[in-house]
């Protein structure tokens, strides 16, 4: 009697797991193959708010500066290396490039519109660039002369030279894979340590703990959240801001968090986002103000987010 208690409860708790998945894992690395095709859609989005408050004069001074890209492309492996490194060559398919100064609408490009056919910046368009990507999302460039040397005018001029950076293109690529292509479970994480983005008033680091959500035969939900880090300075951190010492005038806070879906099938990444929001305050009362009055307080807030999505 003892022993049949044992088993049934041996059997309930295996049912348990695998009902709740606390027994799966999935090794977190792609799996590149020769003569894959794929094609992506990568945005880049930055916000910069200003908003001036003086109560007792009752004004309000308030505008939005932002610039908002997105690529289409096709990415087709070359070749994979006995170590998993692929060589990738990438052609454009689609651009959209919006900015915006001061709540004024600068520069609107889309290249599926029929209106902005004779805008230079369609010159682009299945043109490419080759980058090698690692098994954990690691990207170098590779080669990309010839779509440098391509002709773009006007005000899409820098924008164009800005998508094709080096640096850009390894962001647009890049993905936050765990080293060492780990098989993970839920609540399992790991960490990476990054310079803030350009644009804030003074620069950070921050450390992003990625932390597996869900673990299922097609799909591995990981989600990610940042907070400065103090003790350690990532790679590449520029050592000053947009306003120098000015920033101490300022409290600030930061909300930076993503996700990333993972498909164990095929070793692919279906979608990757992150967004960090930093809020920077100051208040003052103004000279000779009454007793009861609210302080002038300025605001300013960089919203940063990046986006990859896999669209076939």
């Amino acid at each position: 009697m003892l022993r049949k208690m044992t088993w049934c409860a041996a059997a309930v708790i295996m049912i348990a797991l695998a009902i709740n998945g606390c027994s799966s894992s999935s090794k977190m690395a792609l799996q590149m193959q020769a003569g894959q095709t794929v094609s992506y859609e990568s945005t880049t989005t930055m916000v910069k708010d200003y908003k001036f408050e003086q109560p007792t004069m009752k004004k309000v001074d308030e505008n939005q500066t932002s610039t908002a890209t997105m690529i289409r492309f096709d990415q087709k492996v070359a070749e994979v290396g006995a170590d998993g490194m692929a060589i990738v060559d990438v052609v454009v398919k689609g651009i959209q490039c919006k900015v915006v100064s001061k709540n004024a609408t600068r520069y609107d490009f889309d290249s599926a519109d029929a209106a902005k056919q004779s805008d230079s910046m369609n010159n682009l368009i299945g043109q490419g660039y080759r980058i090698s990507i690692s098994s954990t999302g690691q990207v170098k460039v590779l080669d990309a002369a010839a779509i440098r040397a391509v002709a773009v005018t006007g005000e899409g001029q820098s924008l164009a030279k800005n998508l094709l950076s080096d640096e850009n293109i390894v962001k647009r690529h890049q993905l936050p894979l765990p080293e060492g292509a780990k098989a993970l479970s839920v609540k399992q994480s790991w960490t990476k340590v990054v310079p803030s983005p350009a644009g804030l008033l003074a620069p950070k680091t921050f450390e992003k703990v990625y932390t597996v959500a869900e673990v299922g035969k097609d799909k591995v939900v990981v989600n990610m959240a940042a907070k400065e880090s103090l003790s350690k300075k990532a790679e590449g951190q520029s050592s000053s801001g947009t306003m120098g010492m000015f920033s101490k005038m300022f409290d600030s806070q930061d909300a930076y968090t993503g996700s990333l879906v993972f498909n164990p099938a095929d070793g692919s990444v279906m979608v990757c986002e992150e967004k960090l929001v930093s809020t920077y305050t100051a208040s003052e009362m103004p000279q000779n103000a009454p007793a009861d009055a609210l302080p002038d307080t300025l605001m300013m807030r960089l919203t940063n987010g990046v986006s990859l999505k896999k669209i076939q």
